[in-house]
């Protein structure tokens, strides 16, 4: 690493970085693309090595930048964690704002409680559903789109921390009314019914797949959807069954007249996890944030922890 040091130009450069793109990172830093070329010019020629070439109509890192930036990440962290560290956080008088990425069912569930907390004086904390995958969860939290996500990956990078958050369980749904279903369905009847699939994947998988012990390949798909709700709809108005989270489908039995119906396949529970950069370890504001989901979880929702 270069002996000058001039801590706005690495963290210039530290976004440039992570998001390939002068443009992107301008927008991220609120100046121009101007300022952060001249930047990155200046800790190129400081480094005495080119820190990003042209490739097609954006531009990619040099080895020599991969080699600065692995150098450089674990001192831009505790930098960024002691000036936020420091900063006293009073959740009655801050006027922060935090974005958590989450899916559909889980916003369904804690947004009464948050929009609540905030006619009592607290944050607005927004939800932002992320139908996207490992890679863009992991870039929103490093560049600070998103304060945290839950969510059920089992990937670990290890600029993020994952802390457990609560267990759920995957079962079976269908209408009440259910002309060949009534209490419970055997693994032979569950591969013949026609199947609601839900269109949402972790590791290239669909979410039942991924916690499935068994290959459930050969069931018959005839509809997906991208949203538990939508399925749940759809499953009430059909002779069709679908899987959902025990946790919403208990919300929703009444409403939807659906039953709920152990899965008659190895099914593994569902982890949920709490998930930041690990910048944001020890800041107050931070810290508010993931109790407050943690609480909301343990005293409301009622899910194992």
């Amino acid at each position: 690493m270069p002996n000058k040091i001039d801590l706005n130009l690495y963290s210039v450069f530290s976004q440039v970085y992570h998001h390939q793109s002068i443009t992107l990172a301008a927008e991220q830093l609120g100046v121009t693309q101007a300022a952060v070329s001249g930047s990155i010019k200046r800790l190129s020629l400081i480094c005495g090595h080119d820190l990003f070439i042209r490739h097609g109509r954006g531009i990619i890192a040099t080895l020599y930048a991969h080699q600065l930036m692995e150098q450089l990440q674990p001192s831009l962290e505790v930098l960024e964690g002691l000036v936020e560290d420091t900063k006293e956080f009073d959740s009655k008088r801050s006027k922060r704002q935090f974005t958590v990425l989450a899916f559909e069912s889980i916003t369904d569930q804690l947004l009464p409680h948050t929009l609540h907390l905030q006619t009592l004086g607290n944050p607005l904390i927004t939800f932002k559903d992320q139908n996207t995958n490992e890679t863009q969860i992991n870039e929103a939290l490093f560049s600070q789109q998103a304060d945290l996500a839950i969510d059920i990956t089992d990937s670990r990078d290890n600029t993020l921390i994952y802390q457990p958050l609560a267990t759920d369980k995957i079962v079976l749904i269908c209408r009440h009314n259910h002309p060949r279903i009534n209490g419970n369905v055997n693994a032979e009847q569950f591969f013949s019914e026609q199947h609601i699939k839900l269109n949402l994947t972790r590791a290239n998988t669909s979410i039942v797949d991924f916690y499935a012990e068994n290959n459930l390949s050969t069931r018959k798909v005839v509809a997906e959807c991208n949203s538990l709700l939508s399925l749940i709809s759809l499953v009430a108005q059909s002779d069709c069954i679908g899987a959902c989270s025990k946790s919403l489908a208990h919300k929703y039995q009444q409403a939807f007249n659906i039953q709920i119906i152990d899965m008659p396949v190895n099914i593994k529970p569902v982890q949920l996890s709490l998930i930041w950069h690990r910048r944001q370890r020890n800041n107050p504001a931070h810290k508010w944030l993931r109790d407050t989901i943690s609480e909301i979880y343990q005293n409301h929702i009622g899910l194992s922890q």
